[in-house]
């Protein structure tokens, strides 16, 4: 989490005020958007951390999604240096929330919108955030720069997920480094890259860099968020 978090800062030093209010990849949002999103989502974890941590329940965004959102368009026209000390302040805050982390919350059970989640997983969706919309920044960190050991956990989390919903048009996607994951009843075969694979999966990329088998363009993904 906190080399992710590293990464991510490091690509924010090197933005302008006009960087950072410039288009990101997701549909209206800026840049601004996305870093101010990052630091709101440091602080819910922070609060389901906090109910691991002690059992007491603590909402991850207590005032609900249209609060956070309501935040989240209220920061993003701050200055790039305000961006920066929000995200890296926020993001200090969580690590601190797991220092000197009891045995006990590893294993207690916290729910957020997206479901039930044990303690010791709190860093892993973090760790998810953060890669992927540095990606979604679209400031020189790309799919590619993705570390293996994140790519393959997140396709054996997702890979399950898709294939419960039976709404992916790929049946199998197979990495050319090894490695193979079921997300669909039926379709074809997607090989490449697992970091594209990645990349395609949660919309990201249109599956540059793969190939289909049979032979075949490579179809849209479904919405994964």
């Amino acid at each position: 989490m906190a080399r992710s978090t590293d990464r991510l800062l490091e690509t924010v030093d090197g933005m302008t005020d006009d960087d950072a209010h410039a288009p990101s990849l997701l549909p209206d949002w800026s840049r601004a958007h996305v870093l101010t999103h990052l630091a709101r989502n440091a602080d819910g974890l922070a609060n389901l951390a906090h109910w691991a941590r002690t059992g007491e329940e603590r909402a991850m965004y207590p005032g609900g999604t249209a609060s956070r959102d309501a935040d989240i368009e209220a920061g993003a026209g701050r200055h790039i240096g305000d961006l920066r000390l929000d995200l890296a302040d926020a993001s200090e805050r969580l690590l601190g929330a797991f220092a000197d982390f009891p045995p006990a919350g590893l294993e207690r059970e916290v729910h957020s919108r997206g479901g039930a989640w044990l303690g010791w997983e709190v860093p892993l969706m973090r760790v998810r955030e953060v890669e992927i919309h540095h990606v979604d920044l679209e400031a020189g960190y790309a799919a590619g720069d993705w570390p293996d050991a994140f790519v393959r956990r997140t396709l054996d989390q997702l890979a399950p997920e898709f294939l419960s919903r039976d709404t992916c048009p790929v049946r199998t996607l197979q990495a050319s480094e090894g490695g193979a994951w079921e997300v669909g009843a039926t379709g074809p075969e997607l090989s490449g890259p697992a970091a594209e694979l990645l990349s395609w999966l949660t919309g990201r990329s249109r599956g540059a860099g793969l190939s289909a088998r049979p032979p075949g363009e490579v179809p849209p993904a479904p919405r994964w968020r």
